[in-house]
């Protein structure tokens, strides 16, 4: 029984006397009782010891004006046995035990044929009874409605939790990616244009202008490609909505350009060369660029060794410089590798980052799936 029909069962029962014209006192009078029992049968559910106590005062009042209606109780008593614990239940029927007394005794004093009254008192009881047994019965029912609620809400919680887990990770990845394109480009036209200074040759000048130019290009059009996910409607030059981010064919042309002042870069591969999946490609990359930006801005033009070292279910890459030529920079620095550590640990790989051989040594392993 639903706490919704508990509620109706009161004006249900008395529009028949109503109608019938059998109500002995004033309408109003029975309208507002019956309305009171049912507003406290709304409480039922979460406080159904004192909505028994409640609707059995109302109850009372109605027995006095002799407009007695019986049903209000016993849709408290149903909702003592589904939703009580054990200590109101206890309490709940010794009211209700009492009730009845009084009840019973009330119609042997007033009522102009006693022998009624033993027939009368034993229906009372049960029909006290079948409505608690009712609500007993039910109580199993409601307690599993009430823990498969619980379980939804809970179900509802862990899925708006690993959302926002998820638009954490996003943001987090977008801040990456922004610092990786912003730091390798501005260190690599910072060191061109530091270098050139010094030669005083117009068309050393004109070069590095050019370098410039075309890393600035560069950057712009990865900064475009990144951002457009955030675009409902991109109208940036040149943006196209399936244009992906660099990957790991990318590599050659990240080492291959030929910075002044910059590190000279060597890249190998060991190893079956075979395709990954794009996450871990765009680590890769970024791995690598950042670490040849380290290596511009810490150690100068020294040489740079790349390797990408192919095992059945492995891809390591390993950028190790020679000993720096200057002394290290300490513009920019902070999340460099940081940033490098947590974006290989999102594709499922580990990061180390040690001096090597005096220089430094950038290892980075990523899973990949075993080939078919």
């Amino acid at each position: 029984m639903s706490a919704a029909l508990l509620v109706g069962l009161p004006p249900l029962a008395a529009i028949w006397p109503v109608l019938e014209g059998d109500v002995q006192g004033p309408v109003w009078l029975l309208a507002c009782l019956v309305a009171g029992q049912s507003v406290a049968l709304l409480r039922s559910r979460r406080s159904p010891l004192a909505t028994l106590v409640i609707v059995a005062l109302l109850e009372t009042v109605l027995i006095v004006v002799d407009m007695e209606l019986l049903v209000g109780v016993m849709a408290a008593v149903c909702g003592l046995g589904a939703w009580a614990g054990r200590r109101h239940q206890r309490i709940g029927l010794a009211f209700g035990a009492v009730l009845l007394a009084v009840l019973a005794a009330a119609n042997l004093i007033s009522g102009p044929r006693p022998g009624h009254v033993l027939p009368g008192a034993a229906a009372l009881i049960a029909m006290f009874a079948g409505f608690w047994v009712v609500g007993r019965l039910n109580a199993h029912d409601f307690h599993r409605l009430g823990e498969l609620r619980r379980y939804s809400r809970r179900l509802e919680e862990e899925r708006a939790a690993v959302e926002r887990r998820a638009a954490e990770r996003e943001r987090l990845l977008l801040a990456r990616e922004l610092h990786d394109i912003l730091n390798h480009a501005v260190t690599a036209m910072v060191l061109d244009a530091d270098a050139t200074a010094e030669t005083g040759d117009p068309a050393e000048w004109r070069a590095a202008l050019e370098r410039v130019a075309g890393t600035g290009r560069q950057s712009l059009a990865e900064l475009r490609r990144l951002l457009g996910v955030l675009r409902t409607a991109p109208d940036l030059p040149g943006y196209h909505p399936l244009a992906v981010l660099p990957g790991l064919d990318d590599v050659d042309a990240l080492v291959a350009v030929d910075r002044e002042g910059g590190p000279r870069v060597r890249l190998e591969r060991h190893g079956t060369v075979r395709p990954v999946d794009a996450s871990v490609g765009q680590a890769v990359y970024r791995v690598v660029q950042e670490s040849l930006t380290n290596v511009a801005r810490h150690a100068g033009p020294v040489e740079v060794a790349v390797s990408l070292t192919y095992a059945a279910e492995a891809l390591t890459v390993r950028v190790v410089n020679a000993r720096a030529t200057r002394p290290p920079s300490k513009a920019g620095g902070g999340l460099g590798l940081i940033g490098m550590r947590e974006r290989v640990e999102l594709v499922g790989g580990a990061l180390s980052a040690r001096p090597a051989d005096g220089g430094f040594a950038v290892t980075a392993t990523f899973p990949l799936r075993s080939p078919a």
